[in-house]
């Protein structure tokens, strides 16, 4: 995910924060360790936020295919500018 683990918690906990219910839940480690699981909540959260993410890029597809359509057919710069 490219983050530290530190900034990964920040967000669980700034999540859990912003909703009425928790998004995860820990539990303190005992002979195998400590671990988080994301609550039912979480789960719901979760799908209805693809879900959202798929109906946003389904109601603009028709104007990111004009886009590609409109751009120049030039081949990338390369690292050298060139």
């Amino acid at each position: 995910m490219d983050m530290s683990y530190r900034r990964a918690w920040m967000l669980v906990d700034e999540m859990n924060r912003m909703f009425a219910e928790p998004v995860v839940v820990t539990q303190r480690g005992g002979s195998q360790g400590g671990r988080a699981v994301v609550t039912p909540f979480g789960n719901d959260l979760i799908l209805r936020f693809r879900a959202m993410e798929r109906q946003c890029r389904a109601a603009i597809q028709p104007d990111v295919e004009w886009l590609l359509a409109a751009l120049r057919n030039e081949p990338p710069p390369t690292e050298d500018g060139a």
